[in-house]
């Protein structure tokens, strides 16, 4: 294999035999090396393929400027993300690489930034959580800094972004906002309280997921159950003012109005979590 280009004595760029550029990092693998010189495989420790050639270039832009060791913590968390079948895009590889270094670079400067939805991501993406405690880990281990709780809280963020269509962080603020602004209408409108710990709980907070980040996108569910809506409001006429409540509260704050099928899926289950509050 031969070197394409050099990013920093440590990290160059090869290609494969289908052609496919590839990011390959190893001690020394770049030093005193040119572009066209053949890769020396002894040295070569790790090597990364994004399918998007756009991510690709972002991410030899950013490890030119950065540590090595910060993509493969990156790396690192990817591959968690992935086997607990998080569906992360490339992307993530980019930017929780430049997070982390952003992030060292502070907490070596004296400056801890608080995570001010820290206990709703703990919360709403407790998954993403435990795997940004690992990064914790990982950081202290290769870098020697505990940039603590609240930095794993933004590791998570950047998980989470990393599974949404558009990849804002701004997205997952909003999106846990929204998702908490709904279950204190339904705690206040029915005067429960939630068992987190149930199935109810977990698949009503994985649909309000699913139904704020569409909504963000712009993506309008709609699935033609116009007769068992009918019918199921009709049986269940207290739990639907509860969703009417939710209805009312998204279209004046947001101005998104819910379609039959969102208000459909928000009765079942809100009916589920009560029923089993009665149970």
């Amino acid at each position: 294999m031969k070197i394409i280009r050099i990013l920093n004595t440590n990290a160059v760029v090869s290609v494969d035999s289908h052609g496919r550029e590839l990011i390959i990092t190893g001690p020394g693998i770049g030093y005193k090396k040119r572009k066209g010189e053949n890769l020396n495989p002894e040295l070569a420790d790790k090597t990364y393929y994004l399918e998007s050639p756009d991510d690709s270039k972002r991410l030899q832009e950013v490890v030119k400027e950065i540590s090595e060791e910060y993509l493969e913590i990156a790396s690192r968390v990817v591959e968690a993300a992935r086997n607990k079948n998080l569906q992360v895009r490339d992307s993530l590889y980019v930017t929780l690489t430049d997070h982390i270094n952003s992030a060292v670079d502070r907490y070596r400067e004296g400056i801890a930034l608080k995570n001010m939805m820290k206990i709703e991501i703990r919360k709403f993406y407790p998954e993403e959580y435990k795997i940004g405690l690992k990064a914790i880990e990982w950081i202290r281990e290769q870098a020697g800094e505990d940039l603590g709780e609240d930095e794993a809280a933004f590791i998570a963020m950047h998980i989470v972004s990393a599974e949404m269509k558009s990849g804002s962080s701004a997205d997952v603020n909003k999106i846990t906002e929204l998702i908490n602004a709904i279950l204190q209408i339904v705690r206040m409108h029915f005067k429960v309280e939630f068992n987190e710990k149930s199935v109810s709980y977990e698949r009503f907070l994985v649909h309000l997921k699913f139904f704020a980040a569409r909504m963000f996108d712009d993506m309008l569910y709609q699935d033609g159950m116009e007769d068992i809506f009918s019918v199921l409001v009709k049986q269940n006429e207290y739990v639907y003012s509860g969703v009417r409540k939710i209805a009312v509260f998204i279209e004046k704050q947001y101005e998104y109005k819910l379609t039959i099928d969102e208000k459909l899926y928000l009765l079942i289950h809100i009916k589920r979590v009560l029923d089993e509050q009665s149970d």
